[in-house]
């Protein structure tokens, strides 16, 4: 089934896998102390490789997980409190034989569910580190996993076209959805539980949605004016009426559930920057809602931009450029800040009422591949390509940006 190791860090002479990076300097990168800057407030080295997903538990401010291409998945607690507490202890999760690839906590955050490129899901007791069911069917890689709102139900889209449901605790298949003739690229329930929605990546580029209760699928949306390439990211409105997608193709569409017409196409002029690159549309990487500021959306690519977008005429309320690619999005529980992983190993955290840049954190050596905020909204989880995983403070963030550039953020 798996095998969870609860390992503790108490040796005071060597750097552990999770140190309080209040007390360290260049960590055990190998980067000149004088040269090395580190914005963390505590970093997890526990991982032998690239650090690809991470997942903050939604009702324990200071539990986190992390997976990675060591095969391996780990649970531990973030800040000094937990430091002291623990001594370090953390539980690895062995189990996988291939990358862990998405990890989600459940609705009460009892469960972690990671899927592999093994083409398994696994499901973990949070408290123990027990390794509850191992969820086999799919034939090829998981490419993310979700759970429903309110229910102990685990989805997976998986590189055999299909998307795959089961009941977590017990480890009883529910449901399979095929349909897509590519990978399941994204997917996720409704707010309400009420249907699944999934997208096609390269060779599909379709939209479809299912009833979880007879497997059908309810309605489908492809072809023009659709995306014209592989679905790459999806985010579901708050209220569940809409979808939003980015694709390949260099486009964000939103897309009502209810009748699968497409409301919006979110593309930037071709004479002005944005999601462009070498006179082609660079792949949107990630979409996001921005709930806190309504009529508000995201759109990041790989070249650079992260595009903020005024829904209800379809234009950019700004554009913002990193010198990078982005790889992933994350929106802040309460507040317009949207945060950015970058592939010059950056995470910076930005105003979608103005574009402006409040925070930008720095100490990761690699590419950020993913990234979770906390539940209080506080700190920010990224891993990253060096094998690392890091939090930083929102707060100590923004002081740092004040002190720099002399100027407040928004109120």
């Amino acid at each position: 089934m798996g095998d969870a190791q609860e390992v503790h860090d108490l040796d005071d002479g060597d750097q552990g896998a999770i140190s309080d990076s209040s007390d360290d300097e260049a960590g055990s990168t190998g980067v000149d102390a004088a040269e090395y800057e580190d914005d963390s407030i505590h970093t997890f080295e526990g991982h032998q490789d690239g650090v690809y997903a991470v997942a903050w538990c939604p009702t324990k401010k200071d539990l986190v997980a992390t997976g990675g291409a060591d095969d391996k998945a780990f649970l531990w607690r973030v800040g000094h409190d937990a430091f002291e507490e623990t001594g370090g202890a953390f539980f690895q999760l062995d189990g996988h034989e291939d990358t862990v690839a998405s990890l989600a906590f459940n609705h009460d955050g009892s469960l972690l569910a990671s899927g592999g490129m093994d083409g398994v899901v696994k499901v973990w007791d949070t408290e123990t580190g027990a390794c509850l069911q191992t969820l086999d069917g799919p034939g090829d890689a998981v490419e993310w996993v979700a759970w429903h709102p309110r229910g102990d139900v685990v989805l997976a889209g998986t590189a055999d076209f299909s998307a795959w449901m089961w009941e977590g605790r017990r480890g009883a298949w529910m449901a399979t959805f095929s349909g897509h003739t590519a990978p399941v690229a994204a997917g996720a329930f409704t707010p309400d539980g009420r249907a699944v929605v999934t997208a096609g990546g390269e060779g599909d580029a379709s939209l479809r949605v299912w009833d979880p209760r007879s497997g059908a699928c309810t309605a489908s949306v492809s072809g023009h004016p659709f995306h014209a390439a592989g679905v790459t990211c999806l985010a579901l409105s708050p209220d569940g009426a809409s979808a939003l997608t980015g694709s390949e193709d260099g486009a964000a569409k939103v897309v009502s559930l209810g009748t699968g017409r497409v409301g919006a196409t979110l593309v930037t002029d071709p004479a002005r920057p944005g999601h462009e690159d070498q006179g082609e549309r660079a792949g949107v990487e990630a979409v996001a809602w921005v709930p806190a500021l309504p009529g508000a959306a995201a759109s990041a690519a790989l070249d650079g931009a992260l595009v903020f977008w005024d829904l209800a005429t379809a234009t950019p309320r700004a554009i913002c450029q990193h010198p990078a690619g982005i790889t992933r999005l994350a929106v802040h529980p309460s507040e317009p800040l949207v945060f950015t992983a970058c592939m010059d190993g950056a995470v910076r955290a930005w105003d979608a009422r103005s574009g402006r840049c409040n925070a930008c954190f720095r100490g990761h050596e690699a590419p950020v591949q993913d990234l979770a905020v906390s539940p209080d909204g506080k700190l920010v989880l990224a891993g990253a390509e060096d094998g690392a995983a890091r939090v930083f403070s929102l707060e100590e963030g923004i002081a740092r940006m004040v002190a720099e550039q002399g100027q407040r953020p928004e109120p």
